[in-house]
């Protein structure tokens, strides 16, 4: 599925949240979508998905407006951060559900996600006796088991072990492969970057950013080095800017210039105390 934003606006009150001129997302992608808090992510998510349809503009599904014609949402699964399970309710009942809302699903599949994230002993429990990191499982779980053509995550790998999340980003790669279209938002610098193959930056209720991550070869580095004097003099002399954060030197180069500095600086018997490498979106949302 392909998603295109047109003139897209929305406002709780007086308070301007979303104001995005053009946008579109192309289907066998991950894209992550990042911000600030309170930048309208989770916003963003919902008039995607006619949670919320007060906004003015068009959200386009294939060329279809998810507005006018609401079975384009059919083949879309999203999971919120605040999405919430029949707590009373067995965990094969939720599964059962909500796959049944989206016309059904392979049961026998399923169960082998579940096998696989270890909560298919717990499936004949009531959810309210499940953990944080259980229920997550199974929320993720929901999301994946419709064979939806476009998925939509706000926070997927909150409360998860590290042995889950591994799980379903091998999952998400997988479905990208198979053609899907993936959105992501996380905090979490390594989601966005082990998944992504582009960033989009929300600031003032646009995406006034894009990064390709596949074809990034720049990075910001912040280093702490023995002879502070002697490193700002080699980057003078190979004219590469820099800036000095306390104890920090601070920079962005390709990967090919950092490699030849680095090897200079040893050659110099000057010891790198400390080093930080960072994507340049990431500088964008601190």
């Amino acid at each position: 599925m392909n998603i295109e934003v047109k003139n897209l606006q929305f406002a709780y009150g007086t308070k301007q949240v979303l104001n995005i001129s053009h946008t579109k997302f192309e289907q066998g992608k991950i894209y992550g979508i990042v911000g600030k808090n309170g930048v309208g992510k989770t916003t963003f998510f919902k008039t995607l998905t006619n949670i919320i349809t007060n906004y003015t503009g068009e959200v386009l599904i294939n060329g279809m407006s998810v507005k006018e014609n609401p079975k384009t949402l059919a083949k879309v699964g999203i999971v919120l951060d605040d999405m919430e399970l029949y707590k009373n309710q067995t965990g094969m009942f939720n599964i059962r559900y909500f796959g049944g809302l989206r016309g059904g699903f392979n049961e026998e599949q399923a169960m082998s996600f579940a096998h696989q994230l270890e909560i298919a002993d717990s499936l004949d429990k009531t959810v309210s006796h499940y953990s944080l990191g259980m229920a997550k499982k199974l929320i993720l779980l929901i999301s994946v088991i419709n064979d939806a053509e476009t998925l939509i995550f706000d926070e997927p790998f909150r409360g998860l072990d590290s042995k889950s999340v591994n799980w379903f980003k091998n999952h998400l790669l997988s479905l990208r492969d198979k053609g899907r279209t993936i959105l992501i938002s996380s905090h979490i610098q390594d989601d966005i970057e082990s998944l992504s193959d582009k960033v989009f930056v929300l600031h003032n209720g646009n995406f006034n950013h894009t990064f390709d991550l596949k074809n990034t070869t720049s990075h910001i580095y912040s280093v702490e080095v023995s002879d502070k004097i002697a490193f700002i003099a080699l980057l003078q002399n190979k004219g590469i800017p820099f800036e000095e954060q306390g104890k920090f030197i601070k920079f962005e180069i390709n990967d090919e210039l950092y490699k030849e500095l680095f090897r200079q600086t040893i050659a110099r018997e000057i010891e790198f105390l400390q080093i930080k490498k960072e994507n340049k979106y990431v500088e964008l949302i601190k």
